[in-house]
């Protein structure tokens, strides 16, 4: 290889470089829509309002046919750092999932549901403990549209996407992507394939700062008036639990 090649070859290294820290950001945030114009606005603004600023909000448009689009629009008028990808027709969140991973520039990737909303400092919280890890974990709750209270609820195996932040070298390192062929299950299958690969992990403890997982007739899992009803009581009824514990506690000081 003569002396030309090399200086070429050296440059394009340094300019590949150079290209990526400028294009590069510390996170990428996915949302896919769908039809969720009534829970849009609550949504988007709970991640623009974020105490971590420094980030993408790749919104996905999943073939809406309500006025999905035009609060995106909005939003992508006054905050420059809003995207939107929209597909004509209807591919499901999986396909609106893995277009925002492959069009994200950011190190780290997480994904906020349309019809959901997370704590202001809830990226800040994840981020500035990620280090050299690949999925850093933090809290989720859960609780309905019909009521103020939520819950949080232990469970086997991981199965949410929502409370974490993904780096995004690991998962195009090891071709991890949402299969588009399930119907359900595809967050568990996601999580399944991921954590095959042996991820350095870090899961943070509760301090408060929570991803709110709604549950709603209308999405995908279709829940009934009466399911979300037995939700709301089981929300209100640890709620006024753990408010009985901490006024014990305080009495016992």
């Amino acid at each position: 290889m003569n002396l030309l090649m090399k200086v070429f070859l050296i440059t394009l290294l340094y300019l590949e470089i150079f290209i990526k820290n400028i294009y590069a950001l510390p996170l990428s945030i996915v949302v896919p829509v769908y039809n969720t114009a009534l829970y849009l606005d609550r949504c988007i603004n709970s991640i623009l309002n974020q105490t971590f600023k420094d980030f993408e909000l790749i919104c996905v448009d999943d073939g809406s046919t309500d006025n999905s689009m035009e609060i995106l629009e909005k939003f992508k008028m006054i905050d420059n750092r809003v995207k939107i990808i929209h597909f004509e027709k209807n591919k499901g969140a999986s396909a609106a999932r893995n277009a925002g991973i492959e069009n994200s520039i950011g190190e780290f990737i997480g994904f906020v549901d349309s019809d959901d909303y997370i704590d202001e400092r809830f990226y800040e919280n994840l981020l500035q403990n990620s280090n050299d890890y690949d999925i850093v974990v933090g809290q989720f709750v859960l609780g309905t549209n019909n009521s103020k209270y939520y819950y949080q609820k232990k469970y086997k195996q991981h199965w949410s996407i929502y409370d974490s932040i993904w780096r995004k070298e690991f998962l195009n390192d090891n071709n991890i992507r949402y299969n588009e062929k399930l119907i359900k299950g595809n967050d568990y299958a996601f999580n399944v394939l991921a954590y095959k690969y042996n991820p350095k992990v870090l899961n943070l403890p509760d301090e408060g700062i929570y991803y709110y997982y709604k549950r709603r007739t209308g999405s995908l899992r279709n829940f009934s008036e009466g399911v979300l009803k037995i939700f709301d009581n089981i929300a209100y009824k640890k709620f006024k639990r753990k408010n009985k514990n901490l006024k014990n506690r305080k009495e016992n000081l």
